[in-house]
């Protein structure tokens, strides 16, 4: 449940309109709780190139303009209530606008807008990033949200992602951005699990 009904770069522009509608509010009430901002996608399970149909119903461009359009749109309410719109890229098969970290950065820059930055998702960068640690630094003056997961969704430290050389890499940034556990818990005792995944997390943080 994403707290809005509409998808930024949604290919219904009533839908897109109502999204746009409904962050702003949401913003709003952000500021009076001192929230830092909100996690939006271009879109989430609306089309994929990956599967059939495979051809999506509206051009490049016209995704381009549409996800453009709601940034410069949130941009205005963004920098009225103190918040951030943090854009985050997902990964083929959810989306087909938005997949990578220098997908996002191309919409800020083109954009100009000042009050949008990027939250890496750890699951979806191991799809489609050539390098984690290599994304991570290169965008580290744009990301200001994480998201930790494993490379199947689990909890960390069950799979295969270098949490410590990309923890290491964050460090060595001074990444001061937030860091959030997002994904499933695998186990048949998922409380024990889920601690003994922060246990490793924070002996990573203190290494």
């Amino acid at each position: 449940m994403r707290g809005y009904d509409g998808w930024i770069g949604d290919f219904s522009e009533e839908k897109r309109q109502n999204g746009l509608k409904e962050i702003t509010e949401i913003l709003k009430a952000l500021q009076y709780v001192g929230g830092k901002g909100i996690v939006v996608p271009a879109a989430w399970g609306m089309f994929t190139y990956r599967l059939p149909p495979m051809e999506s119903p509206r051009s490049q461009e016209e995704d381009w303009k549409a996800v453009s359009d709601s940034l410069l749109h949130l941009e205005k309410a963004a920098e009225e209530t103190g918040t951030t719109i943090f854009l985050e890229p997902l990964n083929r098969y959810q989306d087909h606008m938005i997949n990578t970290i220098a997908d996002a950065r191309q919409y800020i820059e083109e954009n100009g807008v000042q009050h949008t930055k990027i939250i890496g998702d750890f699951y979806h960068m191991n799809i489609e990033e050539d390098s984690l640690v290599g994304s991570l630094h290169a965008n580290r003056d744009v990301i200001e949200h994480i998201h930790i997961a494993d490379n199947h969704r689990y909890q960390p430290g069950t799979g295969s992602i270098d949490f410590e050389e990309c923890f290491a890499q964050l460090r060595q940034d001074n990444y001061a951005g937030y860091v959030t556990i997002e994904g499933r818990i695998r186990g048949e005792h998922q409380e024990e699990a889920y601690k003994q995944s922060i246990a490793y997390l924070k002996s990573l943080l203190n290494s």
